[in-house]
Parts: C-alpha cells; sequence; structure tokens
C-alpha cells in the first residue's frame, strides 16, 4: 500500500512539475540564436516585391492552410515545415538563393528558418515577422490556390 500511495505521489508530483511548453519555449530560444536578425517585416517585404529583387517565398503552413489563401507573389511555394528535408534534397530549395519563409504568426516559419540554416547552411534566409496574418492585416494581397484573383480572408481571434 506504500508503495502505491508513494507511486502515485511521484506521478502526481511529475504531473505539476512537467509542463510541455518548457520544451516549445527552449525551442523558440534555440531558432532564435540560429536566426539572429534575419527577419523581415511586412513593409520590407512589399518594397522587395516592388523593386523586384530576387527572392522566393516558401509557406511552410500545412496544404488546408495554403490552399485558403496565400501571398499573392509568383515566387511562392508551399513546403510544409515537416518537408523541408524533400525540398532540400530535391533541390525545390537551393542554398545560394534567397528566401522568405512564411507562416501563420512566423513560429513555425522561424523554426523552419532555422533548420535551413543550421542543417543546410542556407546564408540568406528570412522570416517574416508575424505570418501571412501581418500580412493580411496590414492589406496585403492574398490568392488562394486556384490563383483565381484577390480573396478577403476574415481573421478569427
Amino acid at each position: 500500500m506504500k508503495k502505491l500511495l508513494l507511486t502515485g505521489l511521484l506521478i502526481v508530483g511529475f504531473l505539476f512539475a512537467y509542463n510541455p511548453l518548457d520544451g516549445v519555449k527552449a525551442q523558440k530560444q534555440a531558432a532564435l540564436k540560429i536566426v539572429g536578425d534575419s527577419f523581415i517585416n511586412v513593409k520590407q517585404l512589399k518594397n522587395w516585391m516592388n523593386n523586384h529583387k530576387k527572392f522566393q517565398i516558401v509557406d511552410v503552413r500545412e496544404p488546408m492552410e495554403w490552399n485558403a489563401g496565400q501571398i499573392d507573389y509568383l515566387e511562392t511555394i508551399n513546403l510544409p515545415r515537416g518537408v523541408l528535408y524533400g525540398g532540400v534534397k530535391s533541390g525545390a530549395l537551393k542554398p545560394n538563393k534567397t528566401y522568405v519563409i512564411v507562416c501563420r504568426t512566423g513560429h513555425r516559419a522561424l523554426l523552419a528558418a532555422a533548420t535551413l540554416k543550421k542543417w543546410y547552411n542556407f546564408k540568406h534566409v528570412y522570416v517574416l515577422k508575424g505570418g501571412i496574418k501581418a500580412w493580411i492585416q496590414s492589406g496585403g494581397v492574398v490568392v488562394n490556390s486556384l490563383h483565381l484573383g484577390p480573396v478577403k480572408i476574415q481573421l478569427v481571434k
């Protein structure tokens, strides 16, 4: 009976001490160190587009998110974060090109950029601050996966 009670107390103590978000915070901190100051805001991105700077947008959201709407830019691809390796291996992503990594709010993009920089030695990788959510809030044009023209996306809290 004492063993059972002690085991139960240990389990309860572990559950209170363990916070899965600690791992997420640590992961984000490590990614921030790798990415450094390689962030771009919506205004800078629009400036790059208007001045015809050579870069590609890599949207690392899942296909359903991508299909709902993406930034209206010809050089945009959807490559979910979980399959970055496949994009590098296939040659869809090349270490010498310039990329702006985008997701919904910037978290997945940060992790994807850190992966490209640390594991694949990409040098010119930028994260869009605030993600596509910031793009939409700034009035940036979004198209759906059929590219039938601009779509209006309503942000839900």
